[in-house]
């Protein structure tokens, strides 16, 4: 009797008869290959029908991801002319066929060991999920951030601190749970194919020149961004920016060393500039301030310019109008770490990894230390995401590091109750000044308490990240940030309340601002959040200072200000540094006109620099671009001057010798 496998190809043939016990299985096992590798849970296959069967997994897993990532062209296009555009579509192709084959290379070896399916289809399978997810999810953050998924982020998700940070609704979680789902179903279906196909093909020349074609599609792509690199064709090079981890062969030096005639070298991203750190660049000239004065920083994570109004932050508009506000003022970044850091440090973002290696801690800390002020820091978010218990707050004792809640407005809440307990319980006769800071998180998360006043109609009531696209209308997800401002409103309106009647108001320094910006589209190029653009929806932030003896009521300063600013006025003003400016910060005195362009921004990879007529956008990898304010291309290119004063402001505090 002859029976035919359901499933197997349609050949006509006959095959053996159905063993009938243990011992006709196992001779089956070796006598019968070929049906065995029709079946796609049986585990007895030779290392040979494993390995082809991998091999052409990867092609499949290589058109899968390169599926996947046409996504990316939703925010960004592949250069127009004939010769970049075709580098383009054979850089989507390339680099995902490396990508695949990277990811299944241990597979592959671990088949020449252990050859058998039962063990090596689901690793198989498993690698094309990870991949294949990670892959939708970095198209998602670089269609609304314009950058790739990042160290930063990863360390955030792993931290435990994610569900601090970003909270997601349960809509967009079941979301997310079927898209996971269907990608799991969908990669199983393609290695089931994958193995028919090769059950049914047996003629490996076939294969074999598939391969080849792999291998010159990798030497041709990789050898043709070098020619264009050093050449400083733009067009073809601008185009890898598209793709996640791309980094394909460079080669200047190799051909300006055999007399080839190269462009300047591109550049090459804040990994190109080397030495130790030099901050300060030379000891402190100091004395001792008669009356040092108390110093409070109020910050709102995500306090865009214009959302400091008397509708949307109320409490602080009062503040503003007795005491003195920068209506020009910019950060130093479109992210927290860097706008933080701008704040604190006075130097450009560019620094953050060098003085979180050598935890180094800003000059504008340590002299507060040395003063003998006592530190009360309250922050909602946790202290070490990002890690600014080793960068601004480096070395301390006894530092706050988490406000208790299981939500933004609940940490903020805590936060803001510690840091009010912090004052009322303070000596106001106390000789010791003390340094005070609350950094509020809830319109970071467009977040509220339930039951809080929502004033600003239509608002969601939540955030589904996966539908903003650039038809999304932006009113409800505005309006529901807007809230929350308005939520954080009140609370900052008690702390100043508080610093009022413990009667401290006469002897603090207050500066209340954001650490960058919230855009929604304003553009119309499809930028959401913050860490996307430089724009003045991500940077600008207000500035209200409150400093006796030194700001005038109700005065709104127009000129140009920014973050690097505040620690070297401080310094000057406050904590008698008598340095020129220069030696601890590329800042100017905040309460005096300057020139301050060109302006230097950062995020975690990557900086631009705003300057008279836009920005120059300097990423990571590649050349820099000339933006216009409205952050669409300028033909004039990059000014050769604005790139030189940048590179200056970015090695000013490195050692060259």
């Amino acid at each position: 009797m002859t029976v035919s496998l359901p499933g197997s190809i349609s050949s006509g043939r006959s095959v053996e008869p159905l063993p009938r016990n243990l011992s006709d299985m196992a001779r089956s096992a070796h006598s019968t290959p070929k049906i065995l590798m029709l079946n796609p849970i049986s585990s007895g296959v030779g290392r040979g029908a494993l390995l082809r069967w991998l091999g052409w997994l990867v092609i499949a897993y290589t058109l899968v991801l390169s599926l996947v990532a046409l996504r990316y062209l939703d925010v960004g296009d592949l250069s127009t002319g004939l010769v970049a555009r075709s580098f383009g579509i054979a850089m989507f192709f390339a680099h995902f066929l490396s990508v695949a084959l990277i990811g299944l290379l241990p597979i592959m070896l671990l088949a020449l060991i252990v050859p058998y399916r039962h063990i090596i289809a689901p690793l198989a399978w498993a690698i094309g999920v990870v991949l294949t997810c990670l892959l939708l999810v970095d198209t998602l953050v670089f269609q609304q951030y314009r950058f790739h998924l990042n160290g930063a982020l990863v360390s955030l998700f792993f931290s435990g601190a994610s569900e601090e940070t970003f909270e997601f609704s349960l809509a967009m979680k079941i979301q997310v749970a079927l898209i996971g789902l269907g990608v799991a179903l969908a990669l199983w279906a393609v290695g089931w194919a994958v193995w028919r196909l090769v059950a049914a093909t047996r003629q490996r020349r076939f294969g074999y020149g598939m391969a080849g074609a792999c291998v010159a599609l990798l030497l041709a792509t990789n050898l043709f961004h070098a020619y264009a690199d050093a050449m400083g064709d733009g067009t073809v090079t601008r185009q890898t920016r598209l793709l996640p981890g791309y980094e394909p062969l460079t080669a200047k030096d190799f051909l300006e060393e055999r007399g080839f005639d190269v462009a300047e070298a591109s550049w090459g991203g804040d990994t190109a500039l080397d030495g130790s750190i030099d901050y300060p660049r030379v000891p402190l000239q100091t004395q001792t301030p008669a009356e040092p004065k108390n110093i409070v920083f109020i910050v709102i994570d995500s306090w865009r310019f214009d959302a400091m109004n008397e509708d949307v932050s109320p409490h602080m508009a009062r503040f503003a109008q007795n005491n003195q506000r920068f209506m020009n003022h910019y950060s130093g970044g479109n992210a927290t770490r860097i706008g933080m850091f701008s704040l604190f440090y006075g130097i450009p973002g560019t620094y953050w990894h060098s003085m979180l290696q050598t935890n180094t801690r800003p000059v504008l800390v340590s002299r507060l230390l040395d003063l003998g002020y006592d530190f009360g820091i309250y922050r909602s978010a946790p202290l070490s995401s990002p890690e600014f218990h080793r960068t601004i707050f480096s070395r301390m004792k006894e530092l706050r590091m988490e406000s208790e809640g299981n939500d933004s407005p609940a940490r903020d809440i805590d936060a803001n109750r510690d840091f009010i307990d912090y004052l009322q319980k303070r000596d106001p006769d106390a000789d010791k000044p003390f340094f005070g800071m609350v950094f509020y998180d809830s319109p970071h998360a467009y977040d509220l308490p339930d039951g809080d006043p929502r004033p600003f109609q239509p608002s969601w009531d939540s955030v589904n990240y996966l539908s903003l696209d650039e038809d999304t209308d932006p009113t409800g997800l505005h309006n529901l940030y807007r809230n929350s401002v308005h939520f954080v409103d009140g609370l900052v309106g008690k702390t100043l309340d508080t610093l009022e009647a413990q009667g401290l108001m006469d002897d603090t320094i207050v500066v209340v601002t954001g650490d960058h910006g919230q855009e929604f589209n304003d553009l119309g190029l499809n930028y959401w959040g913050h860490n996307g653009d430089y724009s003045r929806y991500q940077t600008q932030v207000p500035m209200i200072v409150h400093w006796p003896g030194r700001t005038e009521a109700g005065k709104q300063t127009e000129y140009l200000t920014s973050s690097f600013d505040v620690a070297p006025t401080l310094l000057e003003h406050a904590l008698g540094v008598n340095n020129a400016y220069e030696a601890t910060s590329v800042g100017h005195d905040l309460f005096q006109p300057a020139e301050r362009l060109p302006l230097i921004m950062a995020q975690y990879r990557g900086h631009a620099a705003m300057t008279e007529n836009g920005f120059i956008d300097f990423p990571a990898i590649g050349s820099p671009e000339a933006l216009d304010r409205d952050y669409r291309p300028r033909e004039d290119g990059p000014s050769p001057a604005a790139i030189q004063d940048t590179l200056e402001q970015m090695t000013r505090f490195r050692e060259t010798d």
